[in-house]
């Protein structure tokens, strides 16, 4: 029997190209794996990707789901002008094309946004010196992260504010959105998933190095922007990012929470 709680839906699978077909895999797993690490906000925040045979559209998680709950079918997606791709019985949010598709208009280099509202992101935006190069894992941002001033919740108005965004960030990778949350880029969901995974840890790590009380040690900008260029994103000719890391997390997804695939 059928109730309020319940929603059905289709599989997607042979209603859209191999190439969406894959990407709406990746981006379903990606939302599991957010969830399985703690980033879950309710039915708030979004993952988006965009479809690479169909770049002005891109793929994004209903309003009504938790990452927990979507699944490959159950994304919606729409083009960079906030026009449906497909019939979609359930709802984006309000902010969520003024964000991410006027992010993904503006960034032909950026496939993939995860905007998060972690406990690390939410209390390293409000700190007032900010994202800290104090760890490994924090230099490998060295010159790739902006800052938003915060200006209030976006909601279907909030275009404006998504313009500024967008001008504060740049060209960079990391964007810290004071007294709210993170969002981070990618050229490829694995790419952005790795990003995510080591900005959460530098965070965690700056949040106990302060709690600590203790004096920190700060490396010079020299070692900072060497270990920076380490990284193989940040080479002169920089590669991908992710890869390895990204099989191993569809993996572990596939065991975990296999339906993800449906």
């Amino acid at each position: 029997m059928s109730n309020h709680y319940d929603i059905d839906i289709p599989s997607m699978k042979d209603a859209v190209s191999d190439a969406e077909w894959e990407t709406r895999l990746d981006l379903a797993a990606l939302y599991r794996a957010a969830a399985h690490a703690g980033f879950q906000d309710v039915t708030l925040n979004h993952l988006t990707a965009r479809v690479p045979d169909a770049p002005d559209h891109f793929l994004i998680k209903p309003t009504e789901l938790m990452f927990e709950e979507v699944t490959a079918s159950s994304l919606l997606c729409f083009d960079l002008d906030d026009r449906p791709g497909y019939d979609q019985a359930l709802n984006k949010s309000p902010a969520s094309f003024n964000l991410h598709g006027t992010l993904l208009k503006a960034r032909t280099d950026v496939n993939c946004i995860m905007h998060l509202h972690s406990d690390a992101g939410a209390a390293v935006s409000a700190q007032k010196k900010g994202f800290l190069f104090i760890s490994q894992d924090a230099m490998r941002f060295w010159n790739k992260i902006a800052t938003h001033t915060y200006e209030g919740l976006v909601h279907g108005e909030g275009l404006e504010e998504c313009k500024q965004l967008i001008d504060d960030m740049g060209d960079k990778t990391v964007l810290m959105l004071h007294n709210h949350g993170t969002l981070v880029v990618g050229r490829t969901i694995g790419e952005a998933f790795l990003l995510n995974h080591f900005l959460e840890r530098a965070m965690t790590i700056q949040i106990g190095a302060l709690a600590g009380g203790g004096e920190i040690i700060q490396p010079s900008d020299d070692v900072c922007a060497k270990i920076a260029e380490g990284w193989i994103e940040n080479r002169p000719n920089p590669g991908i990012a992710g890869a390895r890391d990204w099989n191993a997390i569809r993996r572990q997804m596939d065991r975990l929470y296999p339906n993800y695939r449906t």
